[in-house]
């Protein structure tokens, strides 16, 4: 075999290995796994050890703890690809399709496999989908605008949790009872979790940004795809490919 063949072949099987693995995902589903269980972390945490008096001292030491720990982002990575199937399935999966449009045939989508190929046709056989790349590419939008906030979201009533167990710890450490800042983050979480769940989720968030993006998304993907096809079933392209110079045929 020689050597351009073997580099080429290597460059095939690492793409082979990027689409199994897709890095893209690899990036912003551990940040949205985080965002989840860094309070479920954090209230193991503090719960294994004394009470501080201060609740913020308390709060931001298993905050740091915990933001450096290898097992928690190691259960990020894992939760992180369960968030993304909750918010597929919950989500994503519900958003109707928009109805059809008239296709731009001057909009970047539709040239992009023109731009993509530099003009040229495929060869026969070649594996190349000049499409599919920029498809999946406008897909992690949407994905990073549903999975990343939906961690946001499970994880403000946990922070309440943890300040509600703080409160209870640290019930008999003074002779009276007085407000404190324990009593005014308990709410705070709380009053997050009820608007985030009852409001800016369900009414702002999944409606006003994730749907959009979503429908833009699949007229975006529309549009790749007439663009590809109106590419490779260009005349001009077939009568150039089917023309070839004198030296070649020499």
């Amino acid at each position: 075999m020689a050597s351009s063949d073997f580099v080429k072949s290597a460059i095939d099987g690492a793409d082979k290995i990027t689409d199994i693995l897709n890095f893209g995902r690899i990036i912003f589903y551990p940040p949205a796994g985080f965002c989840a269980l860094l309070p479920v972390a954090m209230t193991l945490r503090m719960l294994a050890h004394p009470a501080m008096a201060a609740y913020w001292s308390q709060f931001l030491s298993d905050l740091v703890v915990c933001s450096k720990s290898v097992p928690v982002w190691i259960a990020s990575f894992v939760f992180g690809f369960i968030i993304a199937n909750i918010g597929f399935v919950t989500v994503i999966d519900k958003f109707p399709a928009p109805p059809k449009q008239p296709t731009d045939r001057f909009s970047y989508d539709f040239s992009y496999p023109r731009l993509f190929s530099g003009g040229m046709r495929p060869k026969e056989g070649s594996s190349k989908d000049y499409a599919a790349w920029l498809i999946a590419e406008y897909y992690r939008y949407v994905e990073i605008a549903v999975y990343i906030p939906l961690g946001v979201v499970l994880s403000l009533p946990v922070y309440s949790g943890y300040s509600l167990l703080y409160l209870i710890r640290t019930s008999g450490q003074g002779e009276a009872f007085v407000w404190n800042a324990a009593h005014f983050a308990f709410a705070f979480w709380t009053l997050g979790s009820v608007l985030a769940w009852a409001w800016i989720w369900p009414d702002f968030w999944v409606p006003r940004i994730a749907k959009p993006l979503f429908q833009g998304w699949v007229l975006s993907r529309r549009s790749a795809i007439e663009g590809l096809e109106d590419f490779i079933n260009d005349p001009k392209l077939s009568q150039q490919s089917g023309t070839q110079s004198p030296e070649k045929k020499q």
